[in-house]
């Protein structure tokens, strides 16, 4: 008993977090280092087991005020005393329009300038090539090598990388649209596609 007592302490808890991970996460879901954060305050991040680490990814890119920064979180409270979720598509919401407002004026120049959020930037790129689309008439799309543009099947046919992001992969598939299925449909659909 002591052998195992003492061959459990001596794997830790984050091997013990990152073997259940690899049990209940897909592998397809990259984690870069081995290691399982608890916690983290500005620059740095504390892993399960109390060690400090400096970041330099910063949830790559989108941190540039740190972690648990003291505005962000006053900020995150206060919304939460008063709407903790909204879909603007259903139901505007003061700050929406306030951020939006906010980020036109930045923008600057003569123009009138609309804003629009999304919760992703592969909904962010999708997005924007349908306005694109849209606005132009022109189907057409120029991405550069070496570009990453999402993990949804528009992202990573844009994306400019095969490995790791379109490994396994095609671009974006061949939908066919039918009616509302009814068994006789579903019988005749399935032996045509996957």
């Amino acid at each position: 008993m002591q052998n195992v007592m003492a061959e459990q302490q001596a794997y830790s808890d984050n091997n013990l977090l990152l073997d259940a991970r690899e049990q209940n996460v897909p592998r397809g879901v990259v984690t870069a280092h081995p290691l399982v954060i608890e916690r983290a305050r500005g620059s740095e991040v504390w892993d399960v087991e109390g060690n400090r680490y400096l970041d330099f990814v910063g949830g790559i890119g989108v941190l540039n005020v740190g972690h648990n920064h003291p505005a962000v979180v006053n900020a995150v409270t206060r919304q939460l005393g008063l709407v903790s979720h909204a879909c603007f598509q259903v139901v505007a919401y003061p700050g929406y329009i306030e951020l939006a407002q906010r980020l036109n004026k930045l923008v600057g120049g003569d123009e009138a300038y609309k804003s629009v959020f999304f919760t992703s930037g592969a909904e962010a790129v999708e997005n924007a090539v349908k306005i694109a689309r849209s606005h132009t008439q022109r189907s057409g799309i120029i991405a550069f090598d070496g570009a990453f543009h999402g993990r949804t099947l528009l992202g990573i046919t844009l994306t400019g990388m095969s490995a790791p992001y379109k490994q396994n992969f095609w671009p974006v598939p061949l939908a066919i649209f039918t009616v509302c299925p009814s068994r006789t449909r579903c019988t005749v659909l399935l032996k045509r596609t996957a």
